[in-house]
């Protein structure tokens, strides 16, 4: 056992998985191949029926594998690793995620800040096609490496820092959500402790997602539908959508100008630009079934309040 995952750690690294039989292993390398002098321990909270707790448990005896027979989704998953964090950070990464080298030195940062919570730089890691640039551009061109330094309105649980004392206080991760919970979370995290969530570039992960239009259509349809509903708790921006439904599709245009200018100004991979601008059909598509399931999702909190 290396020196730093000897003794009470600073950050506690905490991965939900489910069937990641041919990510985990990378995933969790990338987090024992870390540059620092920072202690640290590895949590993964696992409901797999393929073989990734035998591959955890046979090549990374260090990580602390809890193992579940029920399917238990992400915000779930999250929250038993939470309980069984020691550390004073609680770092979250996803099995589909590689760390970069500096990653636990860029999380421990937040001990010294008057931050609630700190997320990082996204990049793709995965082949970049049409629509894997499509996808990777809706959800995570607001968190590009080129991005700067700054408070944020939100932050992604792929990677998330946040310090276990407001955990405690504060409260988990909402498991009535199945996708935004996320959202719901920081912005849950922000208002109670009166803290800020701040954005580092320099915390940075590689991410792999779905790379065919029928993965994008499901990703979206999932992702447009709990985010509509995310609107009813009054912490997300857009409450006004559940009393003005019509203007959701002007949120097609919208969000597709932001994807682009924050690509173009923001991203450092050319090929993801290239690739994205080569696809904003595609993308434009994308975002109109993201918009009728995000609609689907306002009417079905509006029809339990009428």
């Amino acid at each position: 056992m290396s020196d730093e995952l000897q003794g009470t750690p600073l950050v506690s690294v905490v991965i939900p998985t489910y069937n990641e039989q041919d990510r985990i292993r990378t995933c969790l390398t990338s987090i024992f191949a870390q540059q620092t002098s920072h202690r640290f321990e590895v949590i993964v909270v696992d409901s797999s029926k393929d073989d990734t707790p035998e591959i955890v448990r046979d090549e990374f005896p260090d990580v602390n594998c809890i193992h579940r027979e029920q399917q238990t989704y992400a915000a779930e998953a999250r929250n038993i690793g939470i309980e069984k964090a020691s550390g004073t950070i609680v770092a979250f990464i996803d099995a589909d995620c590689v760390a970069d080298t500096n990653w636990i030195n860029a999380v421990a940062e937040l001990e010294g800040r008057d931050y609630v919570a700190v997320g990082g730089a996204i990049a793709l890691n995965s082949p970049t096609t049409i629509a894997g640039a499509a996808l990777f551009g809706i959800e995570f061109s607001e968190y590009g490496r080129g991005s700067p330094s700054r408070e944020i309105r939100w932050l992604p649980s792929c990677n998330l820092a946040v310090k276990r004392s407001a955990l405690l206080q504060h409260g988990d991760f909402p498991t009535h959500m199945q996708a935004s919970e996320d959202m719901l979370f920081t912005r849950q995290l922000m208002q109670r402790s009166g803290k800020s969530l701040f954005f580092d570039p320099q915390m940075r992960i590689h991410h792999s997602n779905q790379n065919n239009p029928a993965g994008l259509r499901d990703k979206l349809a999932t992702l447009g539908y709990w985010s509509g509903r995310s609107r009813a708790t009054g912490l997300i921006p857009g409450g006004f959508l559940l009393r003005y439904p019509f203007v959701i599709p002007l949120l097609v245009p919208y969000r597709l100008m932001h994807i682009m200018a924050r690509l173009l100004l923001q991203s450092r991979d050319t090929r993801l630009v290239a690739t994205a601008l080569l696809g904003w059909p595609l993308m434009t598509y994308a975002l109109a079934g993201w918009a009728r399931a995000f609609y689907r999702g306002v009417r079905s909190v509006s029809e339990k309040t009428d």
